[in-house]
């Protein structure tokens, strides 16, 4: 009974829909990749139409920087880099990447605030398909830490992939100094009504099917023989 009762079980686990992410779609997500020479301030600058490009992202407007752990915009989210999306000026970074239409995606991503120049509250928009999640990060040492301590929040949204999709980080304020981010993936969801596969429909009949032949044979009452 036991061993029935535990294929059922394993049976309905394969129904159970599943919400975890996929492998990220995107290039370069946590700014590890670089290029061109690191600048005396303490990172990189790309700027939009550039001779050097952000690898995986194309600057649309503007520049940002990247710095990493060894500057006093440290420490990253993961890794060893991230990115403040005003760099010189204003700035915006895009990637576009392939989907399946109808399909559920998710973003997520973690941002700070540049400690040392960024307006209060520091603003930026991230958007990809229809969904978007708008970044206001003021000036709260709880929340974004300081020079050299950076504290960081998590968030994120999910669109519909209509076959070809692109995600922006834009700035949303004037100034050198803006919202950080890092660790920046998107990834399929897998959805909710999700048809299972035929060979969990037949795992999950055959065990329901043998429990309740094991519990119609104990409630059988026994015979009394003279």
């Amino acid at each position: 009974m036991r061993h029935v009762i535990l294929a059922s079980a394993a049976a309905l686990a394969l129904l159970t829909p599943s919400v975890a992410s996929a492998a990220n779609l995107l290039a370069n997500g946590g700014f590890e990749q670089t290029s061109g020479s690191f600048e005396g301030w303490g990172g990189w600058t790309f700027y939009s139409g550039g001779p050097n490009p952000l690898p995986g992202w194309t600057v649309s407007f503007g520049s940002v920087d990247v710095t990493n752990n060894q500057s006093g915009w440290s420490p990253a989210s993961e890794g060893f880099n991230s990115l403040d999306i005003n760099g010189w000026s204003r700035g915006e970074i895009a990637q576009t990447f392939a989907t399946v239409i109808g399909q559920l995606y998710s973003v997520t991503f973690d941002y700070s605030r540049n400690a040392a120049a960024a307006p209060s509250p520091a603003t930026a928009t991230v958007s990809a398909g229809a969904g978007a999640f708008n970044v206001s990060a003021p000036y709260d040492t709880g929340l974004f830490g300081t020079v050299g301590a950076m504290r960081w929040q998590s968030g994120g949204f999910s669109f519909v992939g209509t076959g070809l999709d692109t995600i922006r980080l834009t700035a949303t304020v004037e100034g050198n100094g803006g919202v950080f981010f890092d660790n920046i993936s998107v990834g399929a969801l897998t959805p909710s009504g999700a048809v299972p596969e035929p060979a969990a429909w037949a795992m999950m009949i055959v065990g329901v099917g043998l429990t309740g032949a094991t519990l119609r044979r104990r409630r059988t009452p026994a015979r009394v023989t003279a």
